[in-house]
């Protein structure tokens, strides 16, 4: 398949009957004006509304008829499991899945979950939509799994510099990584389900982070993020991104995870609470 770098004429977005939907499609629309081609400003949109249980005929032949191109879905996990069945039994390609969630309630230590298995760290959204939520104040857990394991531009006992978070690495498996803020390193390794610790001995070292952050400007110190008016909106940005192929990740890693809890709590997690939805990256 041709580069996706330059173009978005062989992209497209496949809406399901689920919360959010509008939120993402908007901030995948917004990804593909900051970093698509000027020649194509918005991805053509497809909805279905109906549950692929009963209408999954029409979205193989939608599928079928799409060669050559990049889609870049979000569904409920009902209509997910459908899909990921139709992808396998298929010639489509698997770049990156996810599953989100925002669990409504006090008592949720980290309200907002992402988990995401990706073909490799090219299509990982993990780092950058940790940026955009940290910024806004979410506290959150991002958890990514590749796949195969690509060469990094930086060194291997280097990480990409992410304002407020302290990186690690797993000792003896350097391609784990763990970025922390606003939590310890025990206790972010609790909420994800990671053994930090054995016989009272850290299983993770510090990582030296990379001296510059990408998100900065050539001679300022000045951060600039993507807004948005959500998170849904900021998911769907991070994963657009990804899927054009924005120059986003820098490290060479297996496995890695992002904990954040803010100072700040939102109510009404501006207006979507328990939204819960998966998303999906493939090649036609």
């Amino acid at each position: 398949m041709g580069s996706f770098l330059d173009s978005t004429r062989n992209c497209r977005l496949l809406l399901g009957n689920t919360i959010g939907a509008e939120s993402f499609a908007k901030g995948v629309q917004s990804a593909c004006f900051n970093h698509g081609s000027r020649h194509h400003g918005t991805l053509p949109v497809f909805r279905f509304e109906s549950e692929l249980s009963t209408g999954f005929l029409h979205l193989v032949d939608l599928l079928m008829q799409s060669r050559n191109t990049r889609w870049i879905a979000i569904m409920d996990h009902a209509d997910a499991a459908i899909f990921a069945e139709l992808v396998r039994n298929s010639t489509a390609r698997l770049l990156a899945s996810g599953a989100h969630t925002f669990v409504s309630g006090d008592h949720a230590a980290l309200p907002l979950r992402h988990v995401w298995a990706a073909a490799s760290l090219a299509y990982s959204a993990g780092e950058l939509l940790a940026s955009m939520l940290a910024h806004e104040r979410y506290s959150f857990s991002i958890a990514e799994r590749f796949l195969t394991q690509t060469a990094g531009e930086i060194t291997e006992n280097e990480a990409p510099s992410l304002p407020g978070f302290l990186s690690y690495h797993l000792t003896d498996q350097p391609a784990t990584r763990l970025y922390c803020a606003g939590v310890s390193l025990p206790e972010a390794g609790r909420l994800l389900g990671w053994e930090t610790s054995k016989n009272q001995e850290s299983l993770f070292s510090w990582t030296i982070t990379a001296t510059a952050s990408r998100y900065k400007t050539a001679g300022s110190t000045t951060i600039k993020y993507p807004q948005s008016d959500n998170w849904v909106e900021a998911t769907g940005y991070a994963i657009a991104a990804a899927a054009l192929g924005m120059k986003i990740n820098r490290e060479s890693c297996s496995e890695r995870a992002f904990v954040h809890r803010s100072s700040q709590h939102y109510l009404d997690h501006k207006g979507l609470p328990g939204v819960d939805f998966v998303s999906f990256v493939i090649d036609v």
